[in-house]
């Protein structure tokens, strides 16, 4: 992607990754392949007929080298201090899986390519990546409720106010085990 050629304005997010991929010169195979997706996945998102999970929707942005909060439609600021208000958050709701479609609401400055920020709320027994893994580090913080972190070897409950960090290569899911659960999920991305 050229650094001086505009974006259309307000496009919609799988309009905006047809958009970044063909300017990368990636073809549709090549960057489902890249980000562990099918291709007839990625198409229908890039039509607006499916939507991503939060680690698929962090793959993207990096392959294509901009934020989860850019591919959203959040506009950069210029501004030293990014602020979110609460009421300014806006939901996404990620792909429908047998668990059920998890809310999350992206915080991060538009075009963060080093960490993505986002708010991720469960219902009860809902479950956040079906089996996820990313580069750098996961950072959480319970802001409500209760979340099970299911790893590989072992799985770990934590209430509100408790914080859990791990390795983003590990496969990983989250799962609320009460209603109305809120998470402060942090990635930081190492290879940035």
């Amino acid at each position: 992607m050229r650094k001086n050629d505009p974006l259309p304005a307000a496009p919609s997010s799988g309009a905006l990754v047809r958009l970044l991929r063909r300017r990368s010169n990636l073809t549709l195979e090549q960057l489902a392949l890249e980000v562990g997706l099918s291709k007839g996945h990625l198409s229908r998102y890039e039509r607006g007929e499916k939507s991503l999970s939060v680690s698929s929707l962090m793959r993207l942005a990096k392959s294509l080298g901009t934020s989860v909060a850019a591919l959203l439609g959040e506009a950069p600021q210029g501004d030293l201090v990014h602020v979110v208000r609460a009421g300014d958050r806006i939901a996404s709701k990620a792909a429908q899986a047998v668990e059920g479609a998890y809310e999350f609401f992206p915080l991060s400055r538009p075009g963060d390519v080093h960490s993505s920020a986002f708010i991720v709320r469960l219902a009860h027994l809902e479950v956040m990546h079906s089996d996820a893994h990313h580069g750098g580090e996961e950072l959480l913080f319970v802001l409500s409720g209760c979340v099970e972190v299911e790893l590989p070897t072992q799985s770990v409950l934590l209430r509100r106010g408790d914080f859990s960090q791990f390795p983003g290569r590990v496969h990983h899911r989250l799962r609320g085990m009460e209603e109305d659960t809120e998470v402060l999920v942090v990635v930081t991305n190492m290879d940035a």
